[in-house]
């Protein structure tokens, strides 16, 4: 290998890796969904725990219809050869991602999506 490290090492750090971004990204997408619900129950009035599990379930199933969802953007798909072209002349082309396995948004919408539902119906 060219950085010297036998497969298996990489393998392991390639996992973790992604294990790591996968779960702080879950956390960022709950977390923004706590603070929405919390500022929803607090600035509704009213039963303030009933409001906040409602509004964490909405953005759960909100969460899972974002990952039904295609994982690349319109423009992307678009791209023609001219733009293509454009993209590689001005360096572009050397920032593509490495080859391997990558963490999708899909993933992270699934998972924030039944953490949500799953926090607001145990509640």
């Amino acid at each position: 290998m060219p950085n010297g490290c036998d497969g298996s090492y990489s393998q392991r750090m390639w996992v973790a890796r992604e294990l790591l971004r996968f779960a702080s990204r879950i956390a960022i997408a709950a977390l923004i969904a706590v603070v929405i619900a919390e500022g929803r129950a607090l600035g509704g009035g009213g039963d303030t725990l009933r409001t906040f599990r409602i509004v964490l379930m909405v953005l759960g199933v909100l969460y899972l219809l974002l990952a039904a969802g295609p994982g690349a953007s319109l423009d992307g798909r678009r791209l023609t050869a001219g733009g293509w072209w454009s993209t590689e002349s001005r360096g572009f082309a050397t920032l593509q991602a490495a080859p391997g396995p990558r963490l999708t948004a899909t993933a992270v919408f699934i998972a924030s999506g039944l953490l949500l539902l799953v926090v607001g119906i145990v509640l």
